[in-house]
């Protein structure tokens, strides 16, 4: 159930802002929270689904989305990261593995302490989504033909 939790919070985080806004169902508990841990944010937006609050928003040159349970608990944070700042052996890797892909994007998400990376990946075929681990296991979690 975890797995399928993460999923969908992953899939909405790399899709973006894939939902629809309801700010005015936005709850005291995930506003108080939300401003207790991530105090300076700005540009704010909302959004919400049935069961999670999802905020994106800048903090310092960061845009970052952070995921809140109904109850105002944080579930999850995700930032787009550098290529670079992925560790050295899964560099290495997916520069060996993938080298006819073009990298789209790379996400950092936190979830609970534990930290993945997530890798877009497009070789004008197929496109692919990499999951790297903190220590740099690569696999493939998700690939669909154009």
């Amino acid at each position: 159930m975890k797995k399928l939790f993460f999923a969908a919070l992953l899939a909405v985080s790399v899709a973006g802002s894939a939902f629809a806004s309801d700010v005015t169902k936005l709850s005291t508990k995930v506003k108080n929270a939300f401003d207790a841990q991530f105090a300076g944010a700005q540009n704010v937006e909302w959004s919400s689904r049935e069961t999670f609050t999802k905020a994106a928003f800048n903090l310092g040159e960061e845009r970052i989305e952070a995921f809140f349970s109904v109850d105002g608990e944080l579930i999850a944070t995700s930032r787009k990261i550098d290529f670079k700042r992925l560790p050295l052996n899964a560099i290495q890797k997916i520069k060996k593995d993938y080298a006819s892909s073009s990298i789209e994007e790379v996400i950092e998400f936190d979830q609970d302490g534990e930290k993945n990376y997530y890798v877009s990946l497009d070789n004008g075929q197929t496109k692919k989504i990499l999951e790297v681990s903190l220590y740099g296991a690569v696999s493939v979690y998700h690939g669909v033909k154009k």
